[in-house]
Parts: structure tokens; sequence; C-alpha cells
């Protein structure tokens, strides 16, 4: 059998709470917005003004490691931004992209350290958006093996 008691008003302020959320995710969705990049934003830059977000800023790796870097590029209201170059400049080491120009506002890459001594040491990678460097700290640490 059917109650016909009403709901008690905190219960239906948080069955509306959810509807809204539901809904603002689903029209989200539906618009083709793409999450963002959380980190510290950069720019913006000469002639385009674009702003530069790079995630992460600093990472330690073992030097057998291969490590994935972002780099976005956005406008003044935070929308992705196409076909924008972005070039990189490692100390050491290699860094390989699937292209040099923004795609979904973004370009992703793999670092991959130099050979090197046992020692641990820092490499940078600079990423540049027109004329905004960006540069990312590497902290590369040897692997330790126990006998």
């Amino acid at each position: 059998m059917i109650s016909a008691r009403p709901l008690p008003p905190f219960v239906a302020n948080k069955l509306i709470c959810l509807g809204w959320l539901a809904l603002s995710v689903a029209l989200s969705m539906n618009q083709g917005c793409s999450p963002r990049l959380v980190g510290d934003r950069y720019g913006p830059t000469m002639p385009g003004g674009y702003y530069v977000r790079v995630v992460p800023r600093a990472v330690t790796m073992g030097y057998i490691q291969r490590r994935q870097l972002t780099v976005a590029v956005e406008d003044a209201a935070g929308q992705p931004v196409e076909d924008v170059l972005v070039t990189f400049r490692p100390s050491e080491g290699t860094f390989t992209t699937g292209g040099s120009r923004t795609r979904g506002g973004t370009v992703v890459g793999t670092f991959v350290a130099a050979d090197g001594s046992d020692s641990p040491r820092t490499a940078l990678l600079t990423a540049t958006v027109e004329d905004v460097a960006v540069t990312i700290f590497i902290n590369i640490v040897p692997m330790i093996y126990q006998r």
C-alpha cells in the first residue's frame, strides 16, 4: 500500500539538488565541454592572446621510466584553442609527441631521460607557445636494486 504522506523538506531539497546536478552534467556533455587541466595558467601570449597550462609542472621519475606531460592552450574564457604551435626543448633526453600543434586544445608527449650516472639529477623541459615559455622540472633518480 502506498502512503500519502508528503516528503520531509530535507529529502525534497536533496532530490531537487540531485536533479539539477544531473541536468547540468547532461547539458555540459551535450555542449561538448571537455574537462580542463588543473594547474597554474600562464599568459597571455603575444600576439595570439593564448593562455598556457602544463601538467605536471614538476615530476620525479626513475631514469628508465617514461613520463607523460600535457600542455594545454586556451583562450581568455578558458576554451581550448586548436592548431597552435607548441615547441619543446629538453635539456637532456628526448620528448616525443604525436604532433607539435594542439588538438582538442592540448599537446601530449612523453619524456625519456638520457642514459646517465647513478646520481640524481634534474632535467628541464621548456614548452613554448608564441612568446610564453614554461619550464617543467624533471627530477631523475637512479633505480635502486637490492641484492
